[in-house]
């Protein structure tokens, strides 16, 4: 183990790659003994950082894979200047910035008008074509928006990433696959996320429970939400629990699901930060509060895992709102 007068050695990647979609996966995992031993508990945590990937999250993981697959299918063809579209909260977008730009595709991207504005101005910046869409008209409105633009413009291609299958398949055979390795020879007792699309939480969640049968899969629903009911109302914890419970969300996989509050979120990502010196988004905080929850309900020294989607900076103003009278 490294302590805090080491660094490293990590896994060391390729010296020489040709492109940054050779970097995408392989991500490490962090123990947080300081987390937990700040908040006295017996639980270990364990965090795999998905914000290490180029594109700054899981999503990238996805995106880049439901391209290759619709070229496979022949729906896309490489360099044509097709046009792709997605709902996105930015995340996904992001990833599927990085591979219209290296495969040449035009890209559309339809986001709530809610959502960081640091993250919009980031897909504008790789190039992508960003078209707001009202939250005031649901949690998935982007996605409506998304399908009307594509109903318009029937040349276009829309991966849908909350039905496309390739989203859990991704997960299932990459990144579960990635924790087994990791935890090879411990048992890990359960593993704690969120849900926007639902694909990593049920990808993973399988690959998890055939590897340990006795692992448990728990859905963090933002306070007031119910998956179950299809239950939604408005919360400030981007890209989760959007509305709909969507196609690539397999309940069946969960074993039992944790109410977290915005302002839990946003605490345990200052903690989080302080403690660990990782900085995470809202939804990873939300993740991490619901694991905290877990652990004082049990009292037992179970091994959590959970996943860090993406990182503090899209978030500043929620985690860290600048005093009155200071510039934005």
């Amino acid at each position: 183990m490294t302590s805090l007068n080491q660094i490293g050695p990590a896994p060391a990647p390729p010296a020489i790659v040709d492109s940054i979609l050779a970097l995408v996966g392989g991500t490490p995992t962090v123990r947080l003994d300081r987390f937990r031993r700040g908040l006295s508990l017996e639980s270990s945590f364990y965090l795999k950082l998905e914000q290490t990937n180029p594109g700054g999250s899981h999503k990238v993981r996805i995106a880049v894979n439901m391209v290759l697959d619709a070229e496979r299918r022949g729906l896309l063809r490489r360099g044509s200047g097709q046009t792709i579209i997605e709902g996105t909260g930015g995340n996904t977008g992001l990833g599927l910035a990085l591979a219209a730009n290296l495969f040449g595709y035009r890209l559309v991207l339809v986001v709530p008008d809610n959502y960081s504005r640091r993250k919009i101005r980031l897909l504008e910046a790789y190039g992508a074509e960003v078209r707001l869409a009202e939250s005031r008209r649901g949690r998935d409105a982007h996605f409506g928006l998304a399908r009307e633009l594509l109903r318009q413009n029937p040349g276009w291609f829309m991966p849908d990433q909350l039905v496309n299958a390739v989203n859990v398949e991704t997960h299932a055979r990459e990144t579960g696959r990635e924790i087994v390795e990791a935890f090879r020879g411990l048992d890990l007792d359960y593993f704690v996320a969120a849900a926007g699309s639902g694909g990593h939480l049920t990808g993973i969640g399988r690959t998890l429970k055939q590897a340990w049968p006795k692992l448990r899969v728990c859905l963090v629903e933002p306070e007031g939400c119910d998956y179950r009911r299809a239950v939604f109302v408005p919360h400030r914890i981007q890209a989760i629990a959007i509305g709909q419970v969507p196609a690539n969300l397999d309940l069946g996989v969960v074993d039992r699901y944790l109410g977290v509050s915005d302002g839990e979120a946003v605490e345990t990502v200052r903690s989080l930060m302080k403690w660990e010196a990782i900085g995470v988004g809202l939804s990873s905080g939300a993740t991490l509060a619901g694991a905290v929850k877990l652990a004082r309900e049990t009292g037992a020294p179970d091994r959590i895992l959970c996943l860090a989607y993406d990182h503090v900076a899209d978030y500043l103003d929620e985690v860290m709102p600048a005093p009155s009278g200071r510039e934005q």
